[in-house]
């Protein structure tokens, strides 16, 4: 399939990922999944914003320039980087400068290997991949060897990233509150 020819899919559902010619269908993620991914989108668009360094958007297309499509869950444009946000088109053409992915358990692996060895490959600076069970945050950095993970902080312990060195998150404050035991949501079902 041509780029031209994924553009044209609808919207969704099924949501696709475009990866070397080919749509990859991926899942729609779980309410904490979402949950954690607009908490912390929010934190960082108030902190990104607030000091008017650029621009935060969530599940957006990212087009990189390999030609691959993606949806991060979150991205950061700098204030000197927003050409990339094609607004006739209404997606990011570029890199970014940070791309967070929350890891859920149909998707992790695809997120550490497919994607993160396409933005190895376009050398996005920063990525940020946050496990949505454990809430351990890694910060990795491009260099030219590869991605070198600066830090993988827990739960618990404050985590201040490198590309925002006055932003201090921890990420047990951003999850959704306790259900009642026995509630369908609580079993999962």
């Amino acid at each position: 399939m041509s780029r031209e020819q994924f553009l044209q899919l609808p919207e969704g559902p099924p949501f696709y990922d475009y990866v070397n010619g080919e749509a990859i269908e991926v899942n729609k993620p779980t309410v904490k999944h979402q949950y954690l991914l607009i908490r912390l989108a929010s934190l960082l668009m108030n902190y990104v914003e607030s000091r008017q360094l650029g621009l935060v958007v969530g599940d957006c297309n990212l087009e990189l320039p390999n030609g691959n499509i993606y949806a991060p869950d979150i991205l950061y444009l700098s204030k000197a980087n927003l050409q990339a946000y094609d607004q006739a088109r209404g997606y990011v053409r570029g890199v970014p400068d940070l791309i967070v992915e929350i890891l859920s358990p149909s998707t992790a692996e695809y997120d550490r290997t497919q994607k993160m060895s396409d933005y190895a490959a376009c050398q996005v600076p920063w990525v940020w991949l946050v496990d949505q069970d454990t809430l351990v945050i890694e910060e990795y950095q491009w260099t030219p060897e590869g991605y070198l993970r600066r830090q993988a902080v827990n739960a618990q312990t404050p985590f201040t990233p490198h590309l925002f060195l006055e932003l201090t998150l921890q990420m047990a404050q951003l999850v959704p509150p306790s259900l009642p035991e026995g509630s369908k949501a609580a079993e999962g079902v």
